[in-house]
């Protein structure tokens, strides 16, 4: 096989896997709201510095896997959340699947388990 030949397949492999990984700057403040259905339910609770930085480093360990939303989800618990610069973003924390701005990424037990944990939060599994 030619050298050229070889290029294009590690070319769209390499554009695939580009696709796949994301990176989010760190969080500097966060609020969780719990949904059932479409209605927030109970108060609005502040994360502290340490399940922030919980957060922020999870989404820094987690960086591949990420696909843009594909559907429209209802919230489930929602983190609205703020970048150092003080742009906001939400979080969606669902059972298998999160939702970070627009992009989404499936989760296991474990990795739901792990995020329910940091937040303070239990998972309904």
């Amino acid at each position: 096989m030619s050298p050229s030949i070889r290029f294009v397949p590690i070319t769209v492999l390499c554009l695939l896997l580009a696709a796949c990984f994301e990176t989010f700057p760190p969080v500097s403040s966060a609020v969780v709201t719990h949904h059932q259905g479409v209605k927030p339910q109970g108060a609005t609770q502040q994360l502290s510095p340490e399940q922030i930085a919980s957060v922020s480093a999870w989404l820094q360990d987690h960086r591949w896997g990420w696909y843009p939303v594909t559907a429209t989800y209802g919230p489930g618990i929602l983190i609205l959340a703020t970048h150092a610069d003080g742009t906001l973003f939400r979080i969606n924390l669902m059972q298998k699947v999160l939702i970070v701005g627009q992009h989404q990424r499936s989760l296991s037990k474990e990795e739901s388990r792990e995020l329910h944990s940091m937040i303070g939060t239990k998972d309904d599994r």
